[in-house]
């Protein structure tokens, strides 16, 4: 076992750098895509966004716009439209109690 770490060691360092580079970026992007849904709502009382699909399509398209065009090769609109609905519903049960506990349906 000793051998095979070491024998594959940059490449274990090189995977575990790349996941640590991924985990920053995810949380990154998720704070992002939470400040846009903040901004989304403060539009919709301002009356420019009508209903909860107009303001996750604002977000949808204005967090697409903050990946690198990397990633934009492999995600589709449609995937980023999912991520953003999962992250609306889990703002919504934090909100609801306080915690992240299914609360909300």
């Amino acid at each position: 076992m000793k051998e095979f770490l070491w024998e594959f060691r940059f490449f274990i360092v090189i995977i575990f750098a790349l996941s640590l580079y991924a985990l920053f970026a995810w949380q990154d992007f998720k704070t992002k895509a939470y400040a846009l849904m903040l901004q989304a709502k403060s539009l919709a009382k301002d009356a420019v966004l009508k209903s909860g699909d107009q303001q996750a399509e604002w977000v949808v398209k204005k967090a697409y716009q903050f990946l690198p065009k990397s990633i934009t090769i492999f995600l589709s609109e449609e995937t980023m439209y999912k991520i953003v609905k999962t992250l609306y519903d889990k703002a919504k049960d934090y909100l609801d109690d306080g915690k992240l506990n299914s609360s909300i349906k």
